[in-house]
């Protein structure tokens, strides 16, 4: 699956591959036997998930991209190509979440989130895409998104906003890329620990909301890796314009 026509590796980029979601997912990746572009703006968390693959066997190519940044992004890309085989798949995993009441949400903060959450998403997958078409080969473009694309949080309004863009993006390009087989789909990740997101919460919030959820745990950034797997695989080919909720069943009790 992960080879191309010349032999070569497909190549998988993976953006915020720095930690949680994103190394999961492209550790993942890599085991399923893509050359893994590893993307992040930390250099230092780049080498180090590249130098991971590697020692397990894998390949890998770390690049540097802030995704705000559209001719960084570009860049990054188009590293990881040289470096590897055609774009195959895209997993954008990049995010910030910032939290604060509306009344008290300053604008630099909601553009900050809307600028790394939505227009990077934007960035990352016209680039991928233009690859993919350039290459006339089909390709897999998955999202990160949040349960916070259907429920909303207190105090979450701009990252809310930001994963309700992201997830009808990825629904309009799955409608635009579909005649060139390049499906686009989104993960829908809830409590997931072990991430700067989930991470950054503390024992109060977790004690409150891990009883609510019916599986009864939070979840890790492996379990959404699987999702990531299986979407970027040949058991995906006739899945678009999809969104994965990886949440242990907490949109069931999800309120306000």
């Amino acid at each position: 699956m992960s080879a191309g026509g010349n032999g070569r590796k497909r190549s998988a980029v993976v953006t915020g591959a720095g930690s949680g979601i994103g190394r999961a997912a492209a550790l993942r990746l890599a085991r399923d036997g893509f050359l893994v572009g590893v993307v992040d703006r930390d250099v230092a968390a780049v080498e180090e998930v590249a130098d991971a693959i590697r020692s397990a066997g894998g390949d890998a190519v770390a690049a540097q991209a802030d995704v705000r940044d559209e001719g960084q992004v570009a860049s990054a890309f188009a590293q990881v190509c040289e470096g590897g085989g055609p774009l195959f798949a895209l997993v954008h995993s990049a995010g910030i979440l910032a939290s604060s009441p509306p009344l008290d949400l300053r604008e630099d903060a909601w553009r900050q989130v809307i600028d790394v959450n939505l227009t990077g998403t934007f960035h990352c997958d016209l680039a991928a895409a233009r690859l993919m078409v350039d290459a006339g080969s089909e390709g897999r473009i998955v999202n990160v998104a949040s349960v916070h694309a259907s429920a909303p949080g207190r105090g979450l309004a701009a990252y809310d906003a930001s994963k309700g863009g992201v997830w009808m993006l990825t629904r309009n390009l799955a409608l635009e890329l579909a005649p060139y087989r390049i499906t686009v789909n989104a993960v829908g990740p809830g409590l997931i620990v072990h991430t700067k997101l989930g991470g950054g919460s503390g024992q109060e919030y977790l004690d409150r909301t891990v009883p609510t959820i019916p599986l009864g745990r939070a979840g890790e950034p492996s379990d959404v890796a699987g999702a990531v797997s299986f979407l970027c695989s040949p058991d995906a080919a006739y899945v678009t314009g999809s969104m994965i909720y990886v949440d242990g069943g907490m949109l069931l009790t999800a309120h306000t």
